[in-house]
């Protein structure tokens, strides 16, 4: 008697587990490259940057309470939230920056700027958090798979918020450094941004009436989409 094994379940699950870990460095670290390029400043991109791991590794705490595992679903969500984790940093970072361009002190920045933003912030995550939190109380079969995808988003997030009002401006405050006071002007793509702002500014009728077109033509196209639970697998057998 030969036995010979002809099928390895575990593979494919090992295997996704390895592709959903790689799109989540990617991202981080695709995020934190965006958040360079835009800044130019390493100091700033370091505060920005470790809103990244200090806001994941709270949702393995809030995972573990609630009795998940790192899955195919929980790594999807935080590969789906890992470029919003930065963004309440981000804002953060970037009003403090501003008010350092007006010669204030870091610490000083720091203050004034974390206060002037504040609840725009936090309305800010409240909104994602509203977006995400009613995919974990669907029912259902569903409901099993966005359970699990809906509260690590949102733990995920409020955690990012805490990051963002706490950590960011006191690493600011200490990272930073004064810069002299300019006026910097602004680049080729911002300046078509304004010339395009101001003509929707100033044509409100024809901008309402594209954008509801644009609205009613995207809910036209849903009944042309196929529908399914889940997409076809290929497991190469």
């Amino acid at each position: 008697v030969q036995l010979q094994q002809v099928i390895d379940n575990a593979f494919p699950v090992e295997e996704n587990f390895d592709g959903s870990m790689e799109l989540l460095y990617e991202g981080a670290v695709l995020a934190v490259l965006v958040v360079w390029w835009f800044l130019r400043d390493w100091r700033a991109t370091l505060v920005a940057a470790a809103a990244l791991p200090l806001s994941v590794i709270p949702a393995f705490l809030g995972q573990y309470w609630f009795g998940y595992t790192l899955n195919t679903v929980t790594l999807l969500s935080l590969a789906l939230v890992v470029g919003v984790l930065v963004d309440d940093a981000i804002v953060e970072i970037e009003n403090i920056s501003r008010h350092l361009r007006m010669g204030k002190t870091p610490m000083q920045a720091a203050m004034e700027a974390a206060d002037e933003i504040g609840m725009a912030v936090i309305a800010t995550t409240f909104a994602l958090v509203a977006v995400f939190l009613p995919t974990a109380f669907m029912g259902g079969i569903p409901g099993l798979f966005f359970k699990q995808f809906g509260w690590t988003a949102v733990l995920a997030i409020l955690a990012s918020l805490v990051v963002a009002r706490l950590l960011t401006p006191m690493m600011a405050a200490y990272i930073l450094k004064p810069v002299k006071h300019t006026e910097e002007k602004d680049g080729w793509i911002m300046q078509r941004y304004m010339r395009a702002m101001k003509w929707c500014l100033r044509h409100r009728l024809a901008t309402a009436i594209g954008s509801g077109l644009f609205f009613i033509g995207s809910l036209m196209l849903v009944p042309l989409l196929p529908t399914g639970f889940v997409p076809p697998a290929d497991r190469a057998q």
